[in-house]
């Protein structure tokens, strides 16, 4: 699949040998142990990347026991291939993934049978990324500057908006292809920022990197439309078909946003849990925590869980504008509320 978001993680994640080791070798899964006399379901879910700060309302509800007492037996796996989530749902290997808002685009142009139910991050969390007391300060200052990026078409159409927004030449900013080296050319100055790391992950890498806090500069203010991060993707077909499966996902979708509700008014107890389920250091987890709760907030009028039809909408134009897409894709095909209670 031509994805526009995937391997968002991988992009900046290889900071240091241990943690690279870690990117190597770990395979992820939790899954809550249901009474022998109670009936339940298994639920398979692929995840997007290695379990990470992002997940944390999934995990809050695998540990409180709010996806159990739904009656479901959920599983929270790691593919060995993470970019191929919306393949294993939409050939029934997996019953649910996380994945990018972005892909579904993508996804709904190939036919896949695929559609996203509801939203894990409502907001985007990939960012520009600079050093502090570098050139970079804020968004006009962008202007004769460096950006490394890992390549993707994603982070080429958000170059390109840059320079529409400050109305560049086309030699006005210059773009690196740095591969997946993203904090590291960051950190050793060889670009003056970075586009593609998330501004509560890979810019708290950064900040216990340098010493330093980087500028950031978010999604919106470089001029990019409001799109979730993270969406829970179900398999259309079976939705319509298997009434078992549709009442699963919304028993999952509800188990969710208690559990993103509950992570929500609990710092502490997500700090201790991801420090548990994830391999970030106590240290990386006292400050990407607090950013990330924030990050969970519902958007634009919505509820927790919910997808903004709008903000959708926006994106998939934005997506033609830039070329990331051939042709027009309609978002109510590809995204429902109809699974989620209060959307």
């Amino acid at each position: 699949m031509n994805a526009v978001l995937q391997h968002r993680r991988m992009a900046t994640l290889v900071v240091t040998a241990t943690l690279a080791a870690v990117l190597l070798t770990a395979v992820a899964s939790a899954t809550s142990k249901p009474a022998s006399s109670a009936k339940v379901t298994p639920l398979k879910v692929a995840l997007d990347w290695f379990p990470n700060p992002d997940h944390v309302g999934l995990y809050y509800a695998l540990d409180k026991g709010y996806f159990k007492s739904r009656g479901l037996d959920v599983s929270l796996k790691t593919p060995s291939d993470p970019s191929a989530g919306l393949k294993l749902v939409a050939t029934k290997r997996f019953d649910l993934a996380i994945y990018y808002e972005g892909d579904m685009f993508y996804a709904g142009a190939q036919g896949l049978p695929v559609i996203a139910v509801g939203t894990l991050v409502p907001t985007p969390l990939n960012s520009l990324i600079a050093m502090s007391g570098g050139k970079v300060k804020a968004l006009a200052d962008l202007k004769g500057a460096t950006i490394g990026s890992a390549g993707l078409p994603f982070d080429g159409a958000v170059i390109q908006t840059i320079k529409n927004k400050l109305r560049l030449k086309s030699d006005g900013l210059k773009s690196v292809n740095v591969g997946y080296n993203l904090v590291p050319a960051l950190l050793t100055g060889k670009v003056d920022a970075v586009v593609g790391g998330y501004w509560n992950i890979e810019a708290v890498k950064v900040a216990n990197e340098s010493g330093k806090s980087p500028v950031v500069i978010k999604m919106s203010q470089l001029g990019v439309p409001r799109y979730a991060e993270l969406v829970v993707v179900a398999n259309r077909d079976r939705l319509e078909s298997d009434a078992p499966y549709a009442a699963s996902v919304r028993a999952f979708l509800a188990g969710l946003v208690q559990g993103t509700n509950g992570a929500r008014r609990d710092l502490a107890g997500s700090i201790v849990l991801m420090k548990k389920s994830s391999e970030y250091t106590a240290k990386d987890l006292n400050k990407m925590m607090p950013l990330t709760l924030k990050a969970l907030a519902p958007v634009n009028g919505t509820k927790v869980g919910c997808i903004a039809a709008a903000d959708w909408k926006a994106f998939g134009a934005w997506m033609l504008k830039t070329k990331l897409l051939e042709k027009a894709v309609d978002s109510t095909t590809i995204s429902t509320g109809k699974y989620l209670s209060g959307c």
